[in-house]
């Protein structure tokens, strides 16, 4: 009997952003998936202002699994966009 190697299993990847709530934000962060030619399974923008003086984007992005080894280059990228505050991932 011979061993055959099995292909290693990806998976969507989320990307959770926390952010100022600016009018480009969602752009830049587009942006940024567009110079590294991907496009997201899914994207999802909630404004937050539950508590006076605080006027957050919440983003969550969805990654295709063909992107799942450069999941912590573009959340590393993310982080050095203007007006981010947080990045989280999840596989």
């Amino acid at each position: 009997m011979t061993a055959t190697a099995t292909p290693p299993t990806t998976s969507p990847v989320m990307l959770s952003v926390a952010a100022d709530a600016s009018p480009g934000l969602l752009s830049r962060l587009m942006g940024t998936l567009a110079r590294l030619d991907i496009v997201p399974l899914h994207v999802y923008a909630r404004r937050r202002a539950d508590l006076p003086g605080e006027d957050m984007l919440e983003v969550d992005i969805q990654l295709p699994d063909t992107a799942s080894a450069y999941s912590e280059r573009v959340a590393a990228l993310f982080r050095g966009v203007v007006g981010v505050h947080a990045v989280a991932g999840s596989v």
